[in-house]
């Protein structure tokens, strides 16, 4: 997976492992759909950097909010046990969504918002200094899965020349590596260019700079999450959005 040597940090992909490794692994985060769960390599995992993209309604926000309350379960229900951060850069964040995530996980629905950190991010800057704040609650061990929904949008509202365009996409790239690399996982979202609805924004700036990428799609009543770059053989699910959350198709 080849990084842009301008972002200068390399990822650690979760290379499939062998035997005595997994008595080490770290707790897996699940997404709550078993297909999803088998593209991501079992699960979502810490000190790694996921990018999900996708045209609108394809399910980013949905998945990020479900994972922000399935962090929260103990390990043997599939989560980590820890907090989220969210971090919002479109407003998208809805309240109610978790509350009915939390129901349909039996999780008392004002415990799954209060373990949520959540924090809009309304400039470049203010992302940045976001990220730093969210890094603290990793390093306290507090919070287990950092969200930046969405990652490219406060970049290009920006009036940069190309020099400095590429000089903040690495700047991100940076500050999401350090929040992963001291034990959180991190999920970022991207939209997809108009012209063609399947090319992530952010273009050549951001390609390879996460563990594995997801393409999610709309089909209908249902979502297909297609991997475009992992170390896992190339894959593809289906799961629905239904009124608990993201669930089996």
């Amino acid at each position: 997976m080849p990084v842009p040597d301008v972002l200068g940090i390399l990822p650690v992909p979760p290379y499939p492992r062998r035997g005595v490794e997994y008595r080490e692994a770290p707790a897996i985060l699940k997404t709550g759909v078993s297909a999803l769960d088998a593209v991501l390599g079992g699960g979502l995992e810490p000190g790694c950097v996921y990018d999900f993209s996708g045209e609108a309604g394809g399910g980013k926000t949905q998945l990020c909010m479900q994972l922000s309350v399935n962090v929260q379960l103990p390990v043997d229900s599939g989560g980590l046990g820890k907090r989220a951060v969210f971090v919002d850069t479109r407003g998208d964040f809805a309240p109610e969504r978790v509350i009915a995530i939390a129901y349909a996980r039996g999780v008392e629905p004002s415990e799954a918002l209060s373990g949520i950190t959540y924090a809009r991010a309304l400039s470049l800057q203010h992302l940045l200094v976001l990220l730093e704040k969210a890094l603290v609650e990793v390093v306290s061990g507090d919070a287990g899965l950092l969200v930046v929904d969405e990652l490219t949008g406060l970049i290009r509202s920006e009036s940069l020349d190309p020099k400095e365009r590429v000089e903040a996409y690495s700047s991100v790239v940076r500050a999401l590596w350090r929040v992963a690399r001291a034990g959180s996982i991190v999920v970022a979202t991207r939209d997809v260019v108009s012209h063609d609805g399947v090319s992530p924004a952010g273009g050549a700036h951001l390609d390879g700079y996460a563990c594995l990428s997801l393409l999610l799609k709309r089909r209908g009543e249902l979502r297909d999450a297609v991997v475009l770059s992992s170390p896992w053989p190339r894959a593809s699910a289906t799961f629905r959005i239904g009124e608990g959350g993201v669930e089996e198709p």
